[in-house]
């Protein structure tokens, strides 16, 4: 028995070692990542962060549509694919607490009216779990990590290693160039295959009685109370859709967010009266075309609204 127990602990410490040696050759690759999502794009946002004056937060709604270079130079936008709400949350927690900073959120309806929703999101920053306290704190408050990650770290690069190494050996592109927004720019095979899914009728559930997300709403005051103690300027609003669906909901979610005191508006039917096929990959996508038109008219509006010069 004493053999045995001593064994298990010799492979524990050897197993423990190897981890944290992994672990550390895995952050010595990843901190020089500076393109691609698996990390670039957060790394870069991480080193920016405390110098930055406008940054655009949410789903790929933002990624590409708000070019915040036309809005202010000083700017990155933050918005990232397949993420939701408790990913962009986490992130503006990091910004720096003494800087007057505009943070443009882009925020959806059928991503906030929804039974579903477990945060499962906030792993794209898992990367940072061992690394950053915020994020283990808010990837932890959202039962999204690994009880093993507290004993091997290297499990923080599960599924992601590959990618970081990629980007490592063949960066996608010049993040010099970089300041967040990707641009959908179209073809005309592109086009006349959205024209023809125009065709197709949205399955999308209009339910009238159906109530914020109550996880939605938590990240949502807790970027509204972060962004009141910490000299933010925080504007929430939803992009242009071809065909905005269930405007009750966006009703209902300018509503809420009044009874807070965050800024919203629903820019949805921006295209509605002046439609163009080249505006649009897909019925929620602009191209880059449509996001140079909304982008131009948003700094307008922000102008008028004295938040921005």
């Amino acid at each position: 028995m004493k053999s045995a127990l001593k064994l298990i602990l010799i492979i524990l410490l050897l197993t423990y070692g190897m981890d944290k040696l992994v672990y550390m050759g895995l952050n010595k690759i990843s901190d020089k990542v500076m393109s691609g999502q698996s990390i670039g794009k957060l790394n870069q946002f991480m080193i920016l962060k405390d110098s930055l004056d406008v940054i655009a937060f949410g789903t790929s709604r933002s990624n590409h549509h708000i070019d915040v270079k036309k809005i202010k130079p000083s700017s990155y936008n933050v918005g990232m694919d397949g993420s939701a709400i408790a990913y962009s949350a986490t992130l503006i927690q990091l910004l720096p607490k003494d800087k007057d900073q505009l943070i443009i959120f882009n925020i959806d309806p059928n991503k906030v009216f929804v039974d579903d929703y477990d945060a499962s999101d906030v792993k794209g920053l898992i990367t940072k779990y061992n690394r950053n306290p915020i994020i283990k704190k808010a990837v932890s408050e959202a039962n999204q990590d690994n009880v093993l990650q507290h004993f091997l770290w290297s499990l923080d690069y599960n599924g992601k290693a590959i990618g970081i190494v990629k980007n490592y050996v063949s960066p996608k592109y010049d993040h010099k160039m970089y300041y967040g927004f990707d641009p959908l720019d179209i073809t005309e095979a592109q086009t006349e295959t959205f024209k023809k899914s125009l065709s197709i009728k949205s399955n999308y559930d209009c339910d009238d009685t159906k109530k914020i997300n109550p996880d939605v709403w938590k990240y949502i005051n807790q970027i509204n109370d972060f962004c009141k103690a910490n000299n933010k300027t925080l504007v929430m609003l939803t992009t242009p859709t071809y065909e905005p669906e269930c405007k009750v909901q966006y009703d209902t979610l300018k509503k809420a967010l009044q009874s807070i005191g965050v800024s919203y508006e629903d820019y949805s039917g921006f295209f509605l009266e002046h439609n163009d096929l080249s505006y649009w990959k897909d019925k929620t996508h602009m191209s880059s075309k449509g996001a140079e038109v909304f982008t131009t008219f948003l700094k307008t509006e922000l102008q008028k609204k004295q938040i921005i010069n």
